[in-house]
């Protein structure tokens, strides 16, 4: 079989990183910092004057300097978004750091991946952008991309970015979980040699599209889901969890993780877990900036077994096993 993998990958975050009870201060959570405390947070990364497309090109620029890699050898270039650009334009006069601001009509066709294409001169590559899958919407970016190169030999080189920034003023709490800013670049390409895409899964609920208002609803069917996605990921894959190495998370709370590891049957010890507190939870990119802080920490090794798992509003449950 072809192999297909994650060739490299690196993220960028904003350096502000205000603490729970600076957050609090500011009224930027909706409950006592104790709260997010016990759930495993400490602080959130938040973007003062950079855009969501400030950090995407950030990430990539990183990533392309990093590997020698010039612009004209990125094939296609997929963009993954949890917060699709309607809901997070502002309409005229928008507030001071506004993620977007819609003047007329056409600001809605104003996308981000074909601004990156243009500004990061990669003219060479044909875009597309992915969204409406909430957390779990740059799962899918890979997906794609694994696809497109099995199934068109012209295409050697995709990039995968994402980037989700939340506008000013807005909450940093969501259902027990602390969001920060960020973004992650990774190239997917064939005979990668390392993280060999070996199996991915994705189950969609939409009766919960309406998350505001089935917040219970959501709580309860999550773990269940859960441990059924990460079961059906590794039996597509024909691994156990004896064999995955390292879970690499996303960062929704350690609680919740602690939760899972038991219903699933896996110690403690398997998980990531550092960037929880450090880094929060930054929607989309969490599992990508978790798997390059783990590599360079010299904790993976060539043939280690890697299980990724997130959720996205939506509701969609994604996971993946990688042969590092």
């Amino acid at each position: 079989m072809t192999r297909v993998g994650i060739d490299a990958l690196t993220y960028y975050l904003p350096a502000s990183a205000p603490t729970l009870a600076e957050l609090e201060q500011r009224g930027a959570l909706r409950g006592p910092a104790s709260t997010l405390a016990g759930f495993g947070f400490d602080r959130a990364r938040v973007a003062e004057s950079e855009s969501h497309v400030d950090m995407a090109m950030r990430a990539v620029r990183a990533l392309l300097d990093e590997t020698n890699t010039s612009s004209d050898e990125i094939d296609l270039l997929l963009y993954a978004g949890a917060l699709t650009s309607s809901s997070t334009m502002e309409c005229a006069p928008a507030p001071a750091g506004a993620v977007l601001q819609m003047r007329d009509l056409m600001d809605f066709f104003k996308y981000p991946v074909s601004q990156l294409q243009s500004e990061l001169d990669l003219a060479n590559a044909s875009v597309a952008g992915i969204d409406q899958q909430g957390c779990a919407a740059i799962f899918s970016g890979v997906r794609l991309a694994r696809a497109t190169l099995l199934a068109e030999p012209d295409v050697r080189t995709v990039l995968c970015v994402s980037a989700d920034r939340l506008p000013h003023g807005t909450p940093r709490e969501v259902v027990y979980n602390l969001v920060s800013d960020g973004a992650c670049a990774m190239l997917v390409r064939r005979g990668a040699a390392r993280n060999r895409i070996v199996a991915m899964h994705q189950v969609t609920k939409g009766a919960f599209w309406d998350a505001g208002s089935l917040e219970n609803e959501i709580i309860a069917a999550y773990f269940p889901t859960a441990r059924t996605v990460i079961e059906d990921t590794l039996r597509k894959a024909g691994v156990t969890l004896n064999d995955i190495r390292w879970v690499i998370p996303h960062n929704v709370s350690l609680r919740s993780w602690e939760i899972l590891l038991g219903l699933i049957g896996c110690p403690r010890e398997k998980l990531f877990s550092a960037n929880i507190a450090r880094v929060g939870h930054t929607i989309a990119a969490d599992n990508f900036i978790n798997l390059r802080d783990a590599t360079d920490a010299g904790l993976l090794h060539p043939g280690d077994l890697l299980l990724l798992f997130t959720f996205g509003y939506g509701l969609n449950w994604s996971c993946m096993v990688l042969e590092h």
